[in-house]
Formats: C-alpha cells, sequence, structure tokens
C-alpha cells in the first residue's frame, strides 16, 4: 500500500530563508508566500534590498544580518523564533562569489569570506536550528552542483559549497528523527552570480552545450525541490542532495559540436 502524506498546512509553517533578497532565495520567498506562510522571516546583508515592497506585501519580515561574521548566524535564529515564536524550517541561500575579485582582495580575504557566508555561518544556522526548531523541522542548505564538480576560477567558492554540503550530511546523522537536514544543489541558474555568462553569446553557448537539458535555468526552477525539501513529501529524507542542474550532474561530457 502506498504511502499518504498529509497536505502542508503551510500558513502555520515558520520559516527563516537567508539569501532571500535576490535569486534562488527570492523565489524561494515568493514561493512560500504564495502557499500561504504567514510567518516568513527574510535575512540578508543589504540595507534596503530592491524589491523589497513585493516580499513585505506578501508578509515578510525583513532583518538585515552579515552572516560573515561569527555571532550574527546564531543571533539571527534566536531573533527569528522570538519574532515567530518558534521555527519549522531554514533556507539557508546566502553566498558569495569573489574568486574574480583577487585584484582587490587578497587570497586569505577572498577564502575567508566565501567559506565564513556559506559553509561556517550553515554550521551555525544549523546550530541554533537544531537548539530551538520544533520536532519535524527541516532545514535546507543551497549548494551547488559545484560541491561536486569543480570548474576554474572557483578556488574558494566550490570547497565552500562541498564544506556546507558536508556540515548538512554531519547534522542529519546527528539529530535524526527529529529533525532533517538536506541540501539542494543548483547548477547554471541565472542569477547576480551568473550574468557573465547569460550577457556573454559565446560563453552562454559553450555553458548550455553541455547542460542536457540545453538552457540555464531560472531561480524558479528550484522552487519544486525547496518546497519539497521543506514539506511533508520529503519527512523519509534527510542527509540527501537534489540536483537542479538541467542534468549536468548525470552528464558525462557535452555532445560534439
Amino acid at each position: 500500500m502506498a504511502a499518504k502524506t498529509s497536505p502542508v498546512n503551510w500558513n502555520q509553517r515558520r520559516i527563516l530563508v537567508t539569501g532571500g533578497t535576490h535569486g534562488i532565495g527570492r523565489a524561494i520567498v515568493l514561493g512560500l508566500l504564495e502557499a500561504g506562510v504567514k510567518q516568513l522571516i527574510v535575512a540578508a546583508e543589504e540595507g534596503s534590498p530592491a524589491g523589497w515592497d513585493q516580499l513585505a506585501q506578501g508578509g515578510a519580515k525583513y532583518f538585515k544580518a552579515d552572516l560573515s561574521t561569527e555571532g550574527e548566524p546564531g543571533e539571527l535564529v534566536k531573533r527569528a523564533v522570538q519574532e515567530m515564536g518558534g521555527i519549522d524550517g531554514l533556507v539557508h541561500c546566502a553566498g558569495v562569489y569573489l574568486d574574480g575579485e583577487s585584484e582587490h582582495l587578497s587570497r586569505v580575504e577572498i577564502w575567508n569570506r566565501t567559506m565564513n557566508i556559506k559553509a561556517r555561518a550553515g554550521y551555525l544556522l544549523a546550530s541554533e536550528f537544531s537548539q530551538l526548531a520544533d520536532d519535524g523541522g527541516s532545514f535546507v542548505g543551497v549548494t551547488s552542483i559545484n560541491a561536486e564538480q569543480s570548474e576554474p576560477d572557483h578556488l574558494a567558492y566550490d570547497p565552500a559549497c562541498a564544506a556546507l554540503g558536508g556540515v548538512i550530511r554531519a547534522f542529519a546523522i546527528q539529530h535524526a528523527p527529529r529533525l532533517r537536514f538536506n541540501a539542494l544543489a543548483p547548477g547554471l541558474i541565472r542569477t547576480r552570480l551568473t550574468e557573465s555568462v547569460a550577457h556573454d553569446s559565446p560563453a552562454k553557448a559553450h555553458a548550455e552545450s553541455n547542460i542536457p537539458m540545453g538552457k540555464m535555468g531560472q531561480p524558479e526552477d528550484c522552487l519544486g525541490a525547496a518546497m519539497f525539501l521543506l514539506g511533508e513529501s520529503s519527512a523519509y529524507l534527510t542527509g540527501e542532495t537534489i540536483h537542479v542542474d538541467g542534468g549536468i550532474h548525470a552528464n558525462q561530457m557535452s555532445r560534439p559540436v
């Protein structure tokens, strides 16, 4: 007999999303609001995020947070719990790509900031979430296919994503079955981090030749996987990674031209 899952009562969920003002994070926030989530906190580093009115009208609240610092991630979860009266889900989407900034930043600065925002913040967020979340809570870390497959000029970004994947697996084992921790690994999705590819026709054509689905993804393409991991349909899933990449992860090499 097939297992039955109850429909998710999203309007009772209390969810925190980091990096939720742009790209994939914003798409997830909009999807959660459309699904009926009433208590939703979006955290990002900007003082006044562009396009915030649309999210605020849906009921989201904004917390400014610098996740590159040691104390901010844990305090962010505590503030969110105090504001919402608890927490059921956390999506850690915040991240930076600084590998191309070697003219302005030292290698150590690139490494530290990239690793701190993606991996160390993920560890600290997960630590606080594991202490304060209600039973059945779900933590979703947005990593990348680069956590397992590297490319040139990603000497800090790829290790940071891989480290977050390790954090997620470790917490999944530590806190099962009370809480779940999973990863969402996007491929080449059109965001601020990939605009240089999207606007360079030869680079875009080369990239898309390596994507079995034949095109770059959009932030909204990650929404279904995020909702699945936050909802009841994935109740038996923990310590796993869902690749939302148009088939890149399964592809050995591009088709010959």
